[in-house]
């Protein structure tokens, strides 16, 4: 019978502390000694710590031979690893080059034709989960990108600095409102949601994939939105959309922020502004629409949380989701969303 010779109070505390601070398996070797040392036969140790008697013999021995550090796991050789500075290189190199440039005709690359291309062209010995955990380290995701505009607007910085100082020198009572519009569809907007494994869920789609447009400001200090439905986005639509925030805001001088749509500057819409001088248009940068326009990222949340995945029947239920959710919101509830 093998047991450990009697401990020294610091052999003792030294083991104690190590069965509370290391990993698992090295804590459970040190139970062994302790146990061992206090006259526990290595049947009972194995019972306790649910192992063999030869695994309790091995790290007694290994204890004995070598202290504290004999119950450390030795080095082990395995197999090399694959995942060399060159490799990671050369994933990084051709991830950033579309496909077709090599003469394939996918447009985006997998990790599966990543993988058979490292292989084929670049000469790289490595496998699917590899290529992956590369992708992974490399900070890359398998995302849908966005479409983003070819310029930007060299004046954006002076532009942004003059509609602060139109809003700064806004005479008192001023509703100042930020301007866009969002097209809604009777067809469905398709988004991720939970389903059953192998029980794919249907939508049903619409006889015909009908369009409505709708039209919204902003008020950038108390949260209000004003919005209008429209059968379509003309010149039309928009002077009927300004004549009902004039109507709403009556009395009040108005101070509008809107993008460089046409029919924001159209010659019919710049003949009826100058009949209404209680309107004053101020126009966003170029080629920022999306980037510098609030509202949108509340276009954004409508589409996402109220209107993916909804089958509606006519264009008045799709309208009537619409409303219930405009008219739902806190002033609180858009400062976040649009922040």
């Amino acid at each position: 019978m093998i047991f450990v010779s009697t401990l020294s109070e610091a052999e003792r505390q030294a083991l104690l502390d190590l069965t509370r601070h290391a990993v698992g398996r090295v804590a459970g070797r040190a139970w062994m000694v302790v146990w061992s040392a206090d006259k526990t036969s290595v049947t009972e140790i194995a019972t306790r710590l649910h192992c063999k008697n030869k695994t309790v013999r091995k790290w007694l021995r290994r204890y004995q031979a070598a202290g504290l550090q004999g119950l450390d796991d030795q080095p082990r050789a395995g197999r090399p690893t694959r995942r060399t500075p060159g490799l990671e290189q050369a994933v990084f190199t051709q991830i950033n080059q579309p496909p077709w440039t090599f003469g394939y005709l996918f447009a985006i690359w997998t990790v599966g034709t990543l993988c058979q291309h490292l292989i084929t062209r670049c000469r790289q010995q490595v496998s699917p989960w590899l290529t992956r955990q590369l992708l992974h380290k490399l900070r890359y995701r398998f995302r849908r990108p966005k479409v983003a505009p070819r310029g930007v607007d060299p004046d954006r910085d002076a532009i942004h600095q003059q509609i602060g100082r139109k809003i700064a020198q806004a005479a008192p009572g001023t509703a100042i409102l930020i301007e866009d519009e969002t097209d809604i569809r009777l067809f469905p907007l398709l988004r991720q949601m939970w389903m059953q494994q192998g029980q794919q869920v249907e939508l049903p789609a619409p006889l015909t994939n009908q369009k409505r447009t709708i039209f919204g400001a902003l008020e950038i200090f108390t949260g209000e939105v004003f919005y209008r439905c429209f059968p379509r986005q003309r010149t039309a639509e928009m002077i009927a959309f300004l004549e009902a925030l004039c109507a709403h805001y009556a009395g009040r001088p108005i101070l509008l922020i809107v993008d460089h749509a046409s029919i924001h500057k159209s010659r019919a819409l710049q003949q009826w502004h100058l009949a209404h001088p209680e309107l004053d248009l101020v126009f966003l940068p170029k080629f920022g629409g999306h980037r510098d326009n609030p509202i949108e990222k509340l276009w954004w949340h409508l589409k996402g949380y109220a209107l993916a995945n909804r089958c509606c029947r006519s264009m008045e239920e799709l309208i009537t989701a619409v409303t219930r959710y405009l008219d739902a919101l806190t002033p609180e509830q858009i400062f976040q969303l649009v922040a």
